[in-house]
């Protein structure tokens, strides 16, 4: 009986983490690169580590890890698009869920895949390079 109890509770677990997030738009890498022609509209957010980002990041991202999206963080606007990434998609998931309980947002959206489906340009320490195979 109780490894029933173990097993339904980590299965739940897993699901609360995987599932879809009501609201949250998937975009591809070509959906973003056409929101990205209008910079004005649209905050894109890197919520990896600090050492990640610095690795690797799309032009124009702004860096603020998912741990940092806890409490209400300023550096998130209410008035504009917001688009997540993170180097598979799921951390942006779970980013999504934090930002939408402590934001008011007309638009969240996130790369579909995360870097792993991204074959644009990126940025490393300040230098463009090409990421494409």
């Amino acid at each position: 009986m109780i490894n029933i109890i173990l097993v339904s509770v980590l299965l739940y677990i897993i699901y609360d983490r995987f599932k879809p997030v009501k609201g949250l738009n998937q975009l591809s890498e070509q959906e973003i690169r056409e929101k990205l022609k209008k910079p004005k509209d649209v905050v894109l957010i890197d919520v990896r580590q600090p050492y990640e980002y610095k690795s690797k990041h799309l032009p124009g991202a702004i860096n603020i890890p998912v741990s940092k999206l806890k409490k209400k963080n300023e550096q998130i606007p209410e008035d504009k698009e917001v688009i997540l990434y993170c180097q598979t998609g799921i951390r942006s998931k779970n980013a999504a869920r934090l930002i939408k309980k402590n934001h008011k947002l007309s638009s969240l959206s996130h790369l579909k895949g995360g870097l792993y489906e991204w074959e644009g340009m990126v940025t490393s320490r300040n230098r463009k390079k090409d990421s494409s195979k």
